[in-house]
């Protein structure tokens, strides 16, 4: 029986290291964690893998690995972890060329 699981959720091409980590005192057998992972990966299909780490009393023991048979590549935009995608960026207008008047001023030193 476990107490705390330290989740990594990896991305195609992320090592696990690089993953997210998400802490987890629900988890408490293999079994449970082999449901979690498969759960996690039909809700985001981008997940390629997720170790379950056992770290209750000090130990850094794996728990259970997950690889993903159906991974889906991400299309380029992400999503935040709310729900919706990120709003893209608007583009700045382009400065607006300056008229006589304003040329002329500029040259007087005004």
């Amino acid at each position: 029986m476990t107490d705390a699981v330290e989740i990594y959720i990896c991305k195609p091409g992320q090592k696990i290291e690089e993953g997210q980590m998400v802490m987890s005192n629900d988890i408490d057998c293999k079994a449970a964690a082999e449901e979690d992972a498969k759960q996690r990966c039909k809700i985001i299909p981008t997940i390629e893998k997720i170790v379950y780490y056992d770290v209750s009393g000090g130990g850094f023991k794996v728990l259970f690995s997950y690889t993903n048979p159906n991974v889906v590549k991400s299309s380029g935009r992400k999503i935040r972890p709310t729900g919706g995608p990120v709003p893209k960026k608007k583009k700045k207008a382009p400065a607006k060329k300056q008229g006589l008047w304003q040329k002329v001023k500029k040259s007087l030193g005004g």
